[in-house]
């Protein structure tokens, strides 16, 4: 196995942990992962940036739970 099949593989193993039935997030990031860590960053940075993408994924609106939703509505 390959650094970068390593890399790819933890952080969607990770994703998949955190993001359980999400396997579009978990693809992203570690794509995101890969880049970061082919540009020679290290590894400790490709995950954190991997991190950042599914933060970022997770509080977009589009990606919001659909009760979430719902209560934004009543409350405004």
């Amino acid at each position: 196995m390959t650094s970068d099949e390593v890399v790819a593989e933890t952080v969607r193993a990770w994703v998949d942990q955190s993001q359980p039935g999400d396997r579009r997030v978990a693809e992203r990031a570690a794509f995101v992962a890969l880049i970061t860590y082919r540009e020679g960053r290290n590894i400790s940075e490709a995950c954190r940036q991997a991190s950042a993408f599914v933060q970022s994924w997770i509080n977009h609106p589009a990606h919001l739970n659909p009760d979430h939703d719902v209560v934004l509505r009543l409350v405004s």
